[in-house]
């Protein structure tokens, strides 16, 4: 399983918004990142993936593959973007500028080759931001400014590009009312008939401001970020029931939604979007993985770390030599000898 040989975006309505996922948890790493074009403008949305702790294993050699992939596509469509969008300052939504190389795959190298001349709009760092996002944020606009094009604020922006407008929303809460883990940005990519709207890690949204948010905008098709279940028990079962009531609104509203990160992080989620895809089906709409969306079955390798541990083990040199960066050279281009 993978990615498919070629890929191309996908039009949604009048074919004036093309879309395109890039790194989601249905392709098996973390991310949203998420290829979009109009005849006036290319752009990447978060242009981040990466790996997580998880079961107290390490990440599979798989999940390393697909994080490749992953890394590969956004580099590539990267080339044809001419802005990229920075939601909030989670490592999975930007490509940070320091070595990592357990869960990010991340180096100044490959910081400046996806930056270099674009024009970033990101997330303010100056207010409604918490102190670690805050301090990513700061690095990463003082060491990418000397290769982006332009680095502006982005929070509550309308900028527009021909006939194509891009709305920022106003920060909204990274999951409930009053979450510690703090904002985020939804972003609205508006044509004359067509509109998409981008949001991450709203968790449903759990957050009624979220939801009202989404709807105002009318969109054709919604990209968001389902609830993370895998670690419910941090969540009172009010925040998860209002995060499957207003995906259930939201379905029998928008025409197409794409449902997934947070929430595919268990193979459990098909059972939470049960009413969620009821909703869907009474007004003929569509819910889908970002990977159905392009015609693939969802990979959920986080999900299934301890089943492939169990069936393909891993030495631990192989992560000693992980550790210390013996793979980089190659890691765009790795492979495995498993066989698929």
């Amino acid at each position: 399983m993978g990615y498919p040989s070629q890929m191309k975006p996908v039009p949604i309505k009048n074919g004036e918004i093309r879309v395109l996922p890039l790194a989601y948890e249905s392709f098996g790493v973390r991310g949203m990142a998420t290829y979009v074009e109009t005849d006036d403008i290319k752009l990447i949305i978060d242009p981040g993936s990466a790996l997580g702790p998880r079961f107290g294993l390490n990440p599979h050699e798989r999940e390393y593959l697909a994080l490749s992939q992953s890394r590969r596509k956004i580099l590539d469509f990267a080339k044809k973007a001419d802005i990229l969008t920075i939601s909030h300052y989670h490592f999975d939504h930007y490509v940070p500028n320091f070595e990592n190389w357990r869960f990010i795959w991340s180096s100044p190298e490959l910081a400046e080759e996806l930056y270099s001349g674009k024009i970033i709009l990101a997330k303010d760092i100056s207010e409604n931001i918490n102190a670690s996002q805050r301090k990513r944020g700061y690095m990463f606009k003082k060491l990418n400014s000397e290769h982006a094009d332009e680095i502006q604020t982005a929070d509550g922006k309308k900028i527009e590009y021909g006939s194509t407008e891009l709305r920022f929303s106003r920060p909204v809460y990274h999951g409930p009312y009053g979450t510690k883990l703090g904002f985020v940005l939804m972003l609205t990519v508006r044509t004359p008939n067509s509109c998409l709207v981008h949001a991450p890690d709203v968790q449903g949204p759990m957050c009624q401001q979220s939801l009202r948010d989404i709807l105002s905008q009318k969109p054709d098709m919604l990209l968001i970020g389902g609830p993370p279940l895998y670690i419910s028990f941090r969540f009172n079962e009010s925040n998860m029931n209002t995060a499957q009531r207003n995906l259930s609104l939201l379905a029998a509203r928008i025409p197409q939604s794409i449902v997934d990160h947070h929430l595919l992080r268990t193979i459990d989620y098909p059972k939470f979007l049960a009413p969620v895809f009821s909703a869907a089906e009474r007004v003929g709409h569509r819910v889908m993985t970002a990977s159905e969306f392009i015609g693939i079955k969802p990979q959920l390798l986080e999900a299934r770390r301890e089943e492939l541990h169990a069936r393909e083990p891993i030495e631990r040199k192989w992560y000693e030599r992980l550790e210390r960066g013996e793979f980089k050279e190659g890691f765009l281009n790795l492979t495995s000898a498993r066989g698929p």
